[in-house]
């Protein structure tokens, strides 16, 4: 009907994908934070570990937050998308 159209199933399944992202970020977050930077065994070791959790801690909290934010995003957008295509189906249709 219109010029303009997208892919509504491969929309859904990037808003899936997103969310998996977030999961498992969050998750890789609370596993690293469960570790712990002592204890692991040698000073080398133990050391190495608190540099990772330094250096990747806020940057998985980043990747998980960004990939929430652009999740629903997404999903406002192919709502409101619907909601229209929808809409126009029906002013369009006779009655």
């Amino acid at each position: 009907m219109a010029d303009f159209q997208i892919d509504t199933d491969r929309m859904k399944t990037l808003i899936n994908r997103l969310d998996q992202v977030d999961d498992r970020m969050r998750g890789a977050q609370q596993r690293l934070n469960k570790v712990g930077p002592t204890g692991l065994g040698t000073d080398g070791l133990d050391n190495a570990c608190d540099d990772f959790q330094d250096d990747w801690g806020d940057g998985i909290k980043r990747i998980a937050d960004g990939a929430k934010t652009l999740h629903e995003g997404l999903q406002k957008t192919l709502d409101a998308y619907l909601t229209t295509d929808q809409e126009l189906e029906k002013g369009f249709s006779p009655q």
